[in-house]
């Protein structure tokens, strides 16, 4: 696709062929997809009759992640959706020409994608899935005012884990937190990692970590194992278990990430299309979970929350 021709009107007579990779799946990131799907839908994309989507999942393989951005590369597409940081590295290490829309990437400024937020430069753009960090810690302080040290399981190979993990601890440390880390380079070291500092902490806290989410069952298990509280990354992860979360909603950064899909193949230039952070967010607690560890929600915010999951 040639973009850089701005149209008022976007031409659903013509079929597309859009790719999208996904580095594994969990709700969130499958959540975003669906909101893609959606957002394509409602502007008037139809699968197999206007469009085309080719869609690829490396499940937390970086060898096939890799394999999937050079099929994208070889192949003939009219625009590339990545979903993640490590699936939308890969794609812009090899496609320089034509147009990338990445999803769901925490920050892209330092995963190297971006000039800045506001002007990408090149032939990329995107979304954000900004998670409140703040709010979400001073959430696992009202529900556990006694908190002081929090555990963080993390794959040390992912470039947006360590983004999180400075923020977090730079929110946190302000707030009188203290924050002991476990490393877990796949889904199946979560459990170990996490037992190995249950009882140096009060609580766990998800930072926007791929391999973690995809394997957040495990996580949760120690949580009650433990009787520790986790706040969760997203809605998912309390419904399974986990304590209580502050969620960005993923399906609208699905959808978002849709909508500057369309500006481009209307013909603007990704460069010049700012990175969109998609603040939309929700709480939700579970109150089965709190009976299990001892916690009771103060009143206000079980009246705040979206669901509760008994």
């Amino acid at each position: 696709m040639i973009f850089g021709s701005k149209n008022s009107s976007l031409d659903t007579s013509k079929t597309i062929k859009v790719g999208i990779s996904q580095i594994v799946s969990h709700p969130g990131l499958d959540s975003v997809k669906n909101g893609i799907y959606s957002g394509f839908a409602k502007a008037g994309y139809t699968e197999g009759k206007n469009i085309i989507f080719d869609f690829q999942n490396a499940q937390g393989d970086m060898s096939v992640n890799q394999a999937i951005a050079q099929k994208f590369a070889n192949g003939v597409y009219d625009l590339i959706i990545p979903l993640s940081t490590p699936s939308a590295q890969a794609i812009a290490n090899l496609i320089k020409e034509r147009p990338i829309v990445f999803g769901a990437v925490t920050d892209p400024v330092s995963a190297g994608l971006v000039k800045s937020k506001e002007k990408p430069g090149g032939n990329i753009t995107g979304t954000s899935d900004i998670t409140l960090i703040k709010q979400q810690l001073e959430l696992l302080k009202k529900i556990k005012p006694d908190v002081k040290k929090v555990g963080i399981v993390y794959n040390p190979g992912e470039a947006n884990t360590q983004y999180g993990l400075d923020q977090t601890k730079q929110y946190g440390e302000a707030m009188g937190l203290e924050f002991v880390t476990a490393p877990a380079n796949n889904t199946n070291e979560i459990l170990s990692a996490a037992r190995s500092i249950a009882d140096k902490v009060d609580a766990f806290y998800m930072t926007t970590d791929n391999t973690v989410l995809a394997g957040q069952d495990a996580l949760i298990k120690v949580s009650i194992e433990f009787k520790k509280p986790l706040i969760s990354l997203d809605q998912s992860g309390v419904e399974n278990g986990a304590l209580a979360t502050l969620s960005t909603n993923y399906e609208k950064v699905g959808e978002r990430t849709a909508e500057i899909a369309i500006r481009v193949l209307k013909g603007e230039k990704p460069g010049d299309i700012s990175v969109l952070g998609v603040t939309d967010a929700d709480i939700f607690i579970n109150t089965t979970t709190a009976q299990k560890i001892g916690i009771t929600f103060p009143q206000d915010l079980t009246s705040q929350a979206k669901q509760i999951y008994k």
